[in-house]
């Protein structure tokens, strides 16, 4: 039988999502109008995220039937009690992995649609998904579903988010067609049921620390956040092309560097990094903060911010929402077509300022500053592509 998870997770969240923003200063007509959005571009994302890539549906669904997931129960009744800051924390430590890089654009665009501001958008979204995940983990243990039923529930949602999802909101997820998206993950479901005993023989060998892919990235995120709780409750649209280059590969990476990718695990700190971190590829999306001052690196003719970037930059994320003012600054590499590469980097630097908004700081504490010589670093590339926030006052 088809469920339309629509209107189950509309019923359960509408009136718990609608009351935190407007405790944030919403009218409760925008504060529908945004949760209404927040669910389904959250359920789109989760279906991207399998159907791009199927060795992420076992990790995706530990984490709503298994251990994985054990924070998530609960999570409704705790929002509609008021307690959404453990919530929120959680909501932005998945992010990263659930909806990729495409998280500060879905915020925005929420915002635009809605006319909540991004701020709030982006605290919505963040606590939007672990209530998300909550319900479909309530109704998966409820309903006892394996995991090719549960990929069949996700597959019966074509429908619903084609009427419920604009355009320019699929855009911001990175997704071209619902249709096709759709299409392989009806086929995933079903290789997965037809797999049936051999599946379940094989899955019961292979301990769930050799996970690829999301599973074991999102068991981290949460495990990692166990303490934090016990103390509270006791994008991938590419930029037009420009004439810039691919640059050289970097030879060294100092012990400051973080390289933000789906192999570093959100919750770890830059401080903390493992023993040893391998050099970036010099065309990487990558974040460092060294000095008291955040970079943003991209990669080459793409604008798009470094996945997990918000660990790293914590710290000025916490200054800006503290009042105090942001300043953004984009840079260029010293090669190809100087008005094309100034425009880029201006592009850059808008992207870093949308993924602030995305985290809550207030855009009137983020001021955008071209910097007087643009060109970030002559005869290095990659020094050259990027972005700096240096947090003033």
């Amino acid at each position: 039988m088809s469920i339309d998870l629509g209107h189950l997770l509309q019923s359960q969240l509408g009136n718990v999502l609608s009351q935190f923003l407007t405790a944030k200063g919403e009218t409760a007509e925008t504060g529908a109008r945004a949760g209404a959005l927040a669910i389904p571009a959250i359920v789109a994302g989760l279906v991207k995220n399998v159907s791009s890539n199927p060795s992420n549906a076992s990790g995706l669904f530990d984490l709503i039937k298994g251990a994985a997931g054990s924070q998530l129960t609960g999570a409704v009744p705790q929002a509609a009690e008021g307690n959404f800051d453990s919530l929120i924390d959680l909501g932005k430590s998945l992010l990263p992995n659930l909806l990729g890089g495409n998280a500060a654009a879905v915020s925005d665009q929420i915002a635009q649609e809605s006319g909540v501001s991004k701020a709030s958008a982006g605290s919505l979204l963040s606590l939007a998904l672990p209530l998300v995940l909550s319900v479909l983990r309530g109704h998966a243990q409820t309903n006892d579903l394996n995991q090719s039923q549960f990929l069949g529930l996700l597959s019966q949602q074509q429908g619903w988010l084609s009427q419920a999802l604009s355009g320019n909101m699929l855009s911001a997820l990175g997704i071209g067609s619902l249709s096709g998206l759709f299409g392989g993950l009806s086929n995933l479901a079903g290789s997965i049921g037809g797999a049936g005993a051999a599946a379940t023989a094989t899955a019961a060998s292979v301990p769930a620390a050799k996970k690829s892919g999301i599973g074991k990235w999102i068991a981290l995120a949460v495990a990692a956040l166990l303490a934090l709780f016990a103390f509270k409750s006791c994008n991938n649209q590419p930029a037009p092309a420009t004439a810039e280059p691919a640059a050289s590969a970097v030879s060294d990476v100092t012990a400051s560097e973080v390289v933000v990718e789906e192999t570093v695990a959100a919750s770890v700190p830059a401080a903390s990094a493992p023993e040893a971190v391998a050099p970036a590829a010099a065309d990487t999306a990558r974040v460092v903060y060294e000095d008291g001052v955040a970079k943003f690196f991209f990669a080459t003719g793409k604008n798009d911010v470094a996945e997990g970037a918000e660990v790293i930059v914590a710290d000025v994320v916490n200054a800006g929402k503290d009042g105090k003012k942001l300043v953004v600054s984009g840079f260029a590499d010293s090669t190809g077509d100087a008005a094309a590469n100034e425009a880029l980097s201006k592009q850059r630097a808008e992207a870093v300022k949308a993924f602030f908004e995305a985290q809550g700081v207030d855009a009137a504490n983020i001021e955008l500053r071209k910097p007087e010589n643009t060109t970030g670093a002559v005869g290095n590339d990659v020094e050259g592509r990027r972005v700096e926030v240096k947090v003033e006052g």
